[in-house]
Parts: structure tokens; C-alpha cells; sequence
């Protein structure tokens, strides 16, 4: 059975929407303890623990938030599950987490270029969730304008 998500690039004053280890870099999604549809931040982070490498958007206080980050929940017959899809054109990292009747778990982070999958990784432990109807409803997520397709199901 995996570790539960004991890393996290969130500090002590956020809340973990999301975190994981992907072996020896991790991805967390971080939110201020405000964040809601009208204030507050929502953020991706993925690098080394101690040594973030790439945050998304680059400023917390970004006031074009709804265009930098899009997801939405997923139904799945036996499961379900969400996704945030972090914009910095050419390049999209989005940050998943399903469960399906017949496939089990499915956790991590997949990178996109140009619409195109070029990499993705799986989590290594049981990662720290929030991907709820409920989150994308409350929080005002945008709703993404692409497919995604959870890799290893598609």
C-alpha cells in the first residue's frame, strides 16, 4: 500500500488541495485560507522538496486567475474524480485524481504542449485531494475548454 502524501510545497498558512510525491519532485496545488469564487489564490507548484522549480500562476495575487486555471469534475462509472488545468501557454500541467470501476486510482500530473501530451506522471503515494463537485462548485473554477483524458485510461 502507498505512503500517504507526506510532502508538500503548501506552507503551514494554506490549505493542500492537492499534493503528491511523483518520486523525487512532488506537485502540490495550494490555496490561501481565503480562497473562494470571490478572493483569494489558488496555485501549482512542482519542483524538489524545499526547491519549487515551477509556480503557476506566477503571482498569488493574479487578477487573471479565471484564464490561467480551468477544470472541472469527472463521472466515472464506480468513481469519479477532477482536474485543474494550469495555463502558461504553449504549455498546460494539469493535476489529476480519479477512481474508476475496473482501473482503480489514477493520481498525478500530465503536461501538455500545444494540445498535445508530452509527459506525465503518476503518484508514488495516496495523494492529499480536494477534487470535489462540491470544490469546483464553491470555489468558481472556471470550467476548462479542452478534453482531458486521465492517462492510463484513455
Amino acid at each position: 500500500m502507498p505512503a500517504r502524501a507526506s510532502q508538500t510545497h503548501c506552507t503551514d498558512q494554506e490549505q493542500i488541495v492537492f499534493s503528491c510525491s511523483l518520486g523525487y519532485k512532488s506537485v502540490s496545488v495550494c490555496a490561501s485560507t481565503d480562497f473562494s469564487a470571490h478572493g483569494g489564490y489558488l496555485q501549482y507548484r512542482f519542483g524538489k522538496p524545499g526547491a519549487v522549480e515551477l509556480v503557476l500562476p506566477e503571482s498569488s495575487t493574479s487578477a487573471s486567475m479565471s484564464q490561467a486555471i480551468q477544470g472541472r469534475p469527472l463521472m466515472f462509472a464506480g468513481g469519479g474524480g477532477g482536474y485543474l488545468r494550469f495555463i502558461n501557454e504553449p504549455y498546460h500541467y494539469i493535476v489529476y485524481s480519479a477512481i474508476g470501476k475496473g482501473w482503480g486510482a489514477k493520481d498525478g500530473v500530465a503536461v501538455e504542449k500545444n494540445q498535445t501530451r508530452i509527459a506525465y506522471w503518476e503518484c508514488q503515494d495516496i495523494p492529499v485531494s480536494k477534487f470535489t463537485d462540491a470544490f469546483f462548485t464553491d470555489k468558481g473554477i472556471a470550467a476548462d475548454q479542452c478534453e482531458f483524458l486521465i492517462p492510463g485510461i484513455d
